[in-house]
Order: structure tokens, then sequence, then C-alpha cells
């Protein structure tokens, strides 16, 4: 990977080269001769700040995968952002260099007179002064050696003269070198805390990435084959198989990435216009000195201009040197922020795509669950319509008009999950765990909801009707999705009680049998048994309780005819006209007579009571048909 990145980092010095003699060869004409300033070192270290801060902010962009699935963009914008970095620190040193070299720029304390030049000259004085008195003593001493007793006191006197200057002379050179090394360490410490090269190298320190050397080290790991950082993969989002949620919480998630590389991309913009203002003084300087040697040159008068001329062209070679060291890196650090911000954009445009791919889905969706719900509310309406018309029993409209409800209510409902639901299927496999513990829990609930729809069937019951159910027999006063409500019913005549019987809907499923009295047939079967002393006449016992029988019946017949003219227009099956029924059979008792006939239920104790007496007055008018014992009347 660096091997490729190299190739066209050489690519761009040569071109940048090439194009600043172009430039300088061009407009050499016409131009002043005086260059713009270099960037001032605020200036430095405010770009590689803002190069740094757009380091982290490409850096936190490379963590998020919902921004591009590409994980080859994702490493190569990874790249490019650590080569701009390292080539803006690049700029930054060769720009210290350039700064410390402009003759603008005021000495140091290292090279002032009071610094530690000033220290060194009068320590070599001192060292010069120490060696020359050395020799004195030692030419003093060798005299002394050789001199006659009358001089020696002289020599002597000289001697320790020329030792107490050396001394003094010693003195003063440790001091003065105790001061030069001060003022070297309190140059260096000054350097370091305030110039230029020392802030660039502190933030370096603090950026691992900025450092070559981490570079060249990670660089083979990163160029073996099936290497890769550890890159978050990011999630496939599916919007065909998801719901209107899933896809406006995706819509919002995308809008926010798209701000975020719209930021990025701002950020990367300042930054290039940075570079670019950074770059306008060097070129000018360059050109300035392209012009310098593009300038026909002339025979110099004499040895000492010829000598100058060479001098200056020297130093404009030099600092053309240093100038083409700092205007390089900072040329590659613009075509690498261009690079990395062609990937921000064609991330953008990605990430453009695949919000107007999910939202046209979200629209489609949408519109789809309003046509949905608007057909089923259309359905709802003429299925109501068709009943009011074609269902004129009142009982059969309502109980349409509650499996309407029903069946749209789960329509709508079926809908809306399918709509703002994904993943359907794991959907139905939550439904199918939470639908059986609903079921083991609501058991009774369910099962009196199901008998509902079995209480309002074709042979079901309406309010109004009168029915045996769990023993209790009443009028049935409503009918709930849940329960039912009677009214209570007692005596031969089944006269109101004044109590009403809460029942759930679920004891139909109970193996107490369910009695209802069919609608327009009001009219029971009772029977009264009488037990005959033995020998009585089975022939004429059987004729007179029949007589007596059919003269009671008589008098209300048609009614029950009628009543039964209705049970057989509800009814399928043919059943037989109601009569009376006279049956014997001999016990150890004696003869037991049964006398069943029918009965209408408003006057069913008025009925008994001439029945009973009507057979009384029969068998008593045979003295050989005694009555053991009677029971009745009750119910057939």
């Amino acid at each position: 990977m660096n091997r490729r990145l190299n190739q066209p980092r050489a690519a761009a010095r040569c071109a940048l080269l090439l194009g600043i003699f172009l430039l300088g060869t061009t407009f050499a004409q016409g131009q002043s001769s005086t260059a713009p300033p270099p960037p001032a070192s605020t200036d430095i270290v405010a770009h590689l700040e803002r190069t740094i801060a757009w380091f982290r902010h490409i850096e936190s962009l490379e963590q998020q995968p919902e921004l591009s699935d590409d994980v080859a963009s994702r490493e190569r914008l990874h790249q490019i952002s650590i080569s701009a970095l390292q080539l803006a620190f690049d700029f930054a040193r060769a720009a210290a260099a350039l700064v410390k070299a402009d003759p603008g720029t005021p000495p140091s304390a290292a090279d002032s007179p009071a610094g530690g030049r000033g220290f060194d000259q009068a320590a070599n004085r001192l060292a010069q002064r120490v060696a020359e008195l050395q020799g004195r003593i030692a030419d003093v001493t060798a005299r002394l050696a050789r001199a006659p007793a009358r001089s020696r006191g002289a020599l002597i006197a000289q001697r320790d003269e020329l030792e107490a200057a050396l001394a003094l002379a010693k003195d003063v050179q440790s001091t003065v070198q105790n001061l030069a090394q001060f003022a070297a360490t309190s140059t260096a410490a000054a350097e370091a805390a305030g110039g230029l090269t020392a802030q660039v190298a502190e933030l370096e320190r603090s950026i691992p990435e900025a450092r070559h050397t981490q570079a060249a080290k990670s660089a083979p790991a990163q160029d073996k084959p099936g290497a890769t950082r550890n890159t978050p993969v990011p999630a496939v989002f599916r919007p065909e198989s998801a719901g209107l949620v899933a896809l406006g919480t995706e819509l919002l998630s995308l809008g926010g990435d798209r701000r975020q590389l719209t930021d990025a991309l701002r950020e990367t913009d300042a930054l290039l216009k940075e570079i670019d203002d950074l770059r306008t003084p060097l070129t000018a300087q360059a050109r300035d000195f392209a012009r310098r040697t593009d300038v026909s040159p002339v025979p110099p008068a004499d040895a000492a201009a010829a000598a100058r001329a060479r001098l200056d062209l020297r130093d404009a070679a030099a600092q053309f040197k240093v100038l083409s060291t700092a205007l390089v890196p900072l040329g590659e650090q613009g075509i690498a922020v261009e690079g990395a911000r062609g990937t921000l954009g064609e991330w953008r445009e990605d990430l453009g795509e695949r919000f107007g791919s999910i939202a046209r889905q979200f629209l489609l969706r949408s519109l789809l669950l309003v046509v949905a719900i608007g057909a089923l509310l259309v359905f709802s309406e003429v299925w109501r319509r068709a009943t009011f018309r074609y269902l004129h029993d009142v009982r059969r409209r309502r109980q349409f008009l509650v499996l309407r409800r029903v069946v749209v209510g789960i329509g709508v409902a079926l809908v809306l999950v399918a709509a703002f639901v994904s993943e359907i299927g794991s959907l139905a496999t939550y439904a199918g765990f939470v639908t059986a513990g609903v079921a083991v829990a609501m058991q009774n609930v369910i099962l009196a909801v199901v008998a509902y729809f079995f209480l309002i069937g074709r042979y079901g019951v309406r309010v109004g009707d009168r029915i045996t159910l769990a023993g209790v027999t009443g009028n049935v006063i409503e009918i709930g999705l849940v329960r039912i409500y009677l009214m209570e019913l007692a005596g031969a005549d089944l006269h109101a009680t004044g109590r009403v019987i809460v029942l759930s809907n679920a004891v139909l499923f109970q193996p107490a049998a369910l009695f209802k009295q069919v609608p327009g047939a009001d009219y029971l079967w009772h029977v009264v048994t009488m037990t005959l002393a033995p020998g009585a006449d089975l022939g004429d016992a059987e004729r007179r309780l029949e007589s007596a029988a059919e003269s009671v019946y008589s008098e209300y017949r048609a009614s029950i005819e009628r009543q039964h003219a209705a049970l057989q227009r509800f009814v399928d099956v043919e059943t037989s006209v109601p009569r009376t029924d006279v049956g014997s059979r001999l016990t150890g008792d004696g003869l037991e007579c049964t006398v069943r006939y029918p009965v209408d239920t408003p006057h069913a104790g008025a009925i008994d009571r001439k029945m009973m007496k009507a057979i009384r007055q029969a068998l008593a008018a045979d003295p050989a048909l005694t009555v053991v014992s009677s029971v009745g009347p009750s119910a057939a």
C-alpha cells in the first residue's frame, strides 16, 4: 500500500517542481523583486491543529460502518488521511527551517553578544591567556635554573607574579565556562518552550499516526494478503422486507449520516483553502528565485564582483532548496486532501441514493397502507348496506353486523402489522409462543367467545327466547360476547321471579344440555299419573281418561294447533299435531295410568286444574275405578 502511495507522491513532487520553474520563467517579466514573506509561525501551528482536527474527524467517520459498506474505500480513506497528516508535519518542519533561515528573523539569545557566542569568544581569549601565562612561567623557571645567585630573587618574584596572574585567569575561565553552560541551557529551554520546531515536535508526539516510523512498521502487516484493520462490518438493511417503523428510523439515521458527511466536506474545503493560502506566498517566492536565475548574466567588473555573484547564487540556491522542501509536502498534502474529499463525496452520493430508495419504499408502503385500509372501509360499508337491504330479520341482521365488525377489525389489524412490522417470520414465531400462553391463561374466555357464535347461529338463541341452560329456565334478556343474561322463570305457568341470571357462554360446552323453546310455539307437555286399585278394568279406565282429557283439550286446541303450524315453518322436520295421549301399565300396586296433554304456557295452571277435575269426575262415575295414588300434573 505504501509503495502505491509513494509512486503518486514522487510524481506529484516532480510536477510541483516543474510547475514552479515554468511559472517562474513565464511570469518573470514584470514581477516585483520583493517576494512576500513566508508564513508566520502561528499560521503553521494553526495549520497543523486544523489538520489534526480534520484527521480526527475523518478517523471517527471511518469507524461508522453505516456511512459506507465498502471496506476498501474506508481503508483507502484511512491511508489518505494518515498521509495528509504526515505531509502536514513534513511541511511544518520544513517551514520551521524556512522561518529560521529568513533574514528578517531576530537573532536568538545564543547569537547575541551577551549570549552563548559572546561567552565562547571570551572563553577562547581566556584559554589563550592561560596558555600564554603558562608559557611565560615555564620560560622564567628555565631561566631561574641557569641564573646566577644575584639575579635569582628577581626571577622568583617574577614567577610568583605570573603564577598569581595564572590562577586569576583560571578562575575567570572557570566562571566564563559556567556562564556559557548556563546560557546554553537557558537557550535550549527557551527554544523547547516556545520555538516552532519544539511546538511541531510536541504536536507530533501527541499524534502517533503522524510518525513515519510507525507507518512503516504497520505497512508490511497491511500489505499482507488478507490482512485488514479491525473495521466494523456494516449491517445489511433490506428495505423490501422492512416495515414503516424500520424505514422511518433508517431515513432519520441516513439524514444524520448525510449531515455528518456534509460537515466533513465543509471542513475539508476549509483545509484546502488554508493550504492554498499557505502555498501562495511560497509559490511567489519560488517565482522570484526563478526570475533571478532567468536573468541574463552580466560579466563581472572584477574578481570581487564575481565572487559576490557566486555567493548570491549559492545563497539563492540554498534558499530555493529550503523553499521547495516546504512547498512540495504542502502540495502533496493538498492532493491527498483532495482525494479524501472525493471519497467523502462518493460516500455522500451513495447515501443520497440509499436515502432516495428508502424514501420511495417508505412512500410506497404508506400508500399501500392507506389503500388497504380504504379498501377495508369500503368493504365494511358495502357489507353494512347489503345487510340492511337484504336481511329483514333483526336477529340475523345483528349477527351479520357483529360478524362484519370482527372481520373488518381483524383485517385492519393484519394490514397494520404487515405495514409496520419487519421480519414477519420472526414475528410469527414470537406470536406463536405468545398466543399459546394467552390461550392457556384465557381458555374460559376463549370458550365463551366461541360459544357466542354458536348461540347466535340459525337455531341459536335470540333476545326473548325461553331457554333452559345449566338447570336454569328463563327468558333471554341479552346475549353478550362472553356472558348471557336470563330472566328467571318458575312455576307451572313459568312466571318471572324478578331475578336476572348471568351465565358464561362457556357453559354451552358443559355436559348439561341447552333447552330452547321454539319461537312461536309457546306450549308445554304436562303429564298426570294415577294408580288405580287392582281389579280395575283397563279398557274402561283408558276410555274414561281419554274422554275427560279430550273434553278439556278441546277448549284450547285451536291455539295449540296455531303454535304447531309456526313450529313447522321454523324447522325442516315434519312433526305430528299435538293431541292428548293416555297410557297404562300393570304394577305391583295396581293399574298405573298416565295422561299426557299439551298446555298453553300462559294458562298452564288453569288447564291443569281443569284437567285434574275432569279426570277425577270421570273415574268417580265408576266405583270399580278407585284411585290409590296420583302424581301431577308435572312437565313431561
